[in-house]
């Protein structure tokens, strides 16, 4: 199994789509299973030939279908395991969380499985379009079409208070909830109903969120000890460290660390194949 990441060029973009992952593998004999993890952005995930699908294992198997396929990957606390066999070519857009909204008008799930998702949002010629991506070979021009092609399709979004909401939550020293109710001058069930409307989790998970994965890029660049870890994530101790890995990954910090991979310093996931 082979990934690899494309970044988006376009300032303007940038800001609404986080990279562009391919998954790919032309071995028929191989299986992978992937893990991923929470994370602050939504994947639009497109398929050649494979239908992605729940399986009572817990683990989501990616299934022989014709033609191309699409699902959405919205925000999650538990891991997420993927289980891929045989030729394999996937396109993941990952989209910041107001990016998501420029491009698409539904409010935004967990897990969109089994529909027409590219013909809903750009009819006949997102899927031809997707079916010529496919046909070309070099992923950086691959990534390059995609980019041009997310440009045209922009749709205006206009929620301040949200945008407002996300931009303190990241801003605030250790993402702190109280101080932007106190900035914004709102009341926290205020910002609750606007998560849960447009985020589908509350603002409190999406704050656990985003510092287990502060968390997790301390622990795959930096050498700092699990303590020193937990304080400069904001954590109120290691105990409180350790909990929130566990529930985030099902795993200690250290079986954590031990099994992290890193895709072009843009993805973190573990694989078994």
């Amino acid at each position: 199994m082979k990934f690899s990441t494309y970044k988006i060029k376009h300032p303007g973009l940038a800001k609404l789509v986080q990279y562009i992952l391919f998954n790919y593998s032309g071995n028929a004999n191989h299986t992978t299973v992937i893990t991923s993890y929470a994370n602050n952005n939504i994947c639009l995930g497109v398929v050649k030939e494979r239908m992605l699908a729940h399986c009572s294992s817990g683990i989501k198997k990616f299934h022989c279908h014709s033609g191309i396929q699409s699902y959405i990957s919205g925000l999650y606390s538990a891991p997420h395991h993927f289980q891929v066999e045989g030729i394999f070519d996937e396109i993941c857009i990952d989209f910041t969380p107001l990016g998501y909204y420029h491009f698409f008008k539904e409010p935004l799930k967990t897990y969109v499985l089994g529909e027409n998702l590219l013909y809903e949002l750009w009819g006949a010629a997102g899927i031809t379009f997707f079916e010529t991506v496919f046909d070309t070979a070099d992923l950086k021009n691959r990534g390059a079409r995609i980019e041009q092609f997310l440009l045209s399709k922009l749709i205006a979004f206009e929620n301040p208070f949200l945008q407002q909401c996300l931009y303190y939550l990241h801003k605030e020293a250790f993402f702190n909830l109280k101080a932007v109710v106190q900035t914004l001058q709102c009341s926290e069930k205020k910002i609750s109903r606007t998560f849960q409307r447009c985020l589908d989790l509350s603002p409190k998970e999406y704050i656990k969120i985003i510092r287990f994965r502060k968390a997790l890029w301390q622990m795959q660049q930096t050498k700092n000890s699990f303590t020193e870890i937990a304080h400069d994530c904001g954590y109120y101790d290691q105990s409180h460290f350790i909990k929130d890995i566990r529930l985030f990954t099902r795993m200690t910090p250290k079986q954590l660390h031990q099994s992290l991979h890193c895709i072009e310093d843009n993805v973190l996931v573990s694989f078994q194949s």
